[in-house]
C-alpha cells in the first residue's frame, strides 16, 4: 500500500510445544521493531505485544548488550541494533543468491521508481531477502498482516507456488486460510490453481489489487543452474494503466533473467 508506518499490533502468540515463551517473546520484539524503521519507546512496545513494561526492560536490556537492539540516547526509542545488521549481512553474503541479485533488485529500483524486492520461500512462507524503496513520490509497498497468509493474494506469492509441484502448492493452498482482503482476491481452490497455471506457463505473475486496494505489482521467477526457481523478483506499484503494467512486466522479467544467468542459469521465456 502506499507508504506509510505499519500500525497493525503483533497479536498475542501461546506457546506451542517444544517451544521458550522467553525466547519468543524476543522474537515478537524484534519482528516489530523490524518493521518500525525509526524505533518505539519502551512503553509502546510492551503496549503492543501485551507485555509488562518490566519484562520488556529486561528482554531489550539484553538485546542491547549484544547489540542487538540499540537506544536513541535523545529520544529513548528502541530499533534494530548494528549487531543484527551484521550478522544477516554476514549471511546473506554467505549465499550464492544475494551477491548474484542485489545489482539487478537496485537497477530495477532506479529504471522503474518502483519499490523492488528479492524473496523466496520458505517453510510455506515468503520470506524477503531485499526490499529496496522507489523513488517516485508516491510508492507502494508490500505489508505483511501479521498472522495471516497472502501466498493466495500477493503476485510474488502466487508466483513461488506456481512453481512448487502442482501437488505440494494445493497442499500449502490448503493448510492456510485465504482471507478475502479485497474483492478481487481469488480465494477459490480451483480458481487459484488455474491462476498457478497461467502464471507458470507465461512466466510472470500479476497481483492486480488482490491484497490491498490501489497496489498493483508484477512478479518473474528467478532460475539457477539446475533451473529450479528460486526465487522471485518484483516491483510494487500504485493502481495503474495496462501500458504501465507492461512496461513493468518487461522490465521485472529483465532482471530476473539477469540474476538467473548470474546463478548459471538460462532461462526460456514463454509467450504470455
Amino acid at each position: 500500500m502506499v507508504s506509510q508506518p505499519e500500525t497493525a499490533q503483533t497479536p498475542a502468540r501461546g506457546s506451542a510445544n517444544g517451544t521458550i515463551r522467553s525466547v519468543d517473546k524476543v522474537i515478537d520484539i524484534l519482528e516489530l521493531l523490524g518493521r518500525e524503521s525509526r524505533g518505539l519507546p519502551i512503553s509502546e512496545l510492551a503496549g503492543r505485544l501485551r507485555l509488562n513494561v518490566s519484562t520488556a526492560h529486561h528482554l531489550l536490556a539484553t538485546l542491547k548488550a549484544r547489540g542487538l537492539v540499540a537506544q536513541d540516547e535523545r529520544t529513548k526509542a528502541y530499533r534494530i541494533g548494528s549487531g543484527l545488521v551484521a550478522l544477516v549481512s554476514r549471511f546473506l553474503l554467505g549465499t550464492d543468491l544475494y551477491p548474484a541479485a542485489v545489482a539487478a533488485v537496485d537497477e530495477l529500483r532506479n529504471v522503474t521508481g518502483e519499490t523492488s524486492y528479492l524473496s523466496v520461500f520458505q517453510y510455506g512462507e515468503i520470506n524477503v531477502m531485499v526490499a529496496l524503496t522507489g523513488l517516485r513520490p508516491v510508492q507502494a509497498r508490500r505489508m505483511h498482516r501479521p498472522g495471516q497468509s497472502n501466498l493466495h493474494s500477493t503476485a510474488s506469492g502466487k508466483l513461488l507456488l506456481a512453481y512448487q509441484p502442482p501437488e505440494q502448492a494445493a497442499a500449502l493452498l490448503a493448510e492456510v486460510d485465504r482471507p478475502q482482503f479485497t474483492p478481487h482476491t481469488i480465494t477459490d481452490m480451483d480458481e487459484l490453481l488455474r491462476e498457478l497455471a497461467v502464471i507458470r506457463s507465461q512466466g510472470y505473475a500479476l497481483d492486480r489489487e488482490e491484497d490491498y486496494i490501489g497496489v498493483q505489482c508484477v512478479a518473474a521467477p528467478v532460475f539457477d543452474g539446475n533451473g529450479d526457481c528460486v526465487a522471485s523478483v518484483s516491483v510494487s506499484y500504485p493502481a495503474a494503466s495496462a501500458e504501465r503494467t507492461e512496461e513493468l512486466i518487461r522490465l521485472v522479467r529483465d532482471a530476473a533473467e539477469k540474476i538467473s544467468v548470474n546463478l548459471g542459469a538460462v532461462p526460456v521465456r514463454s509467450t504470455a
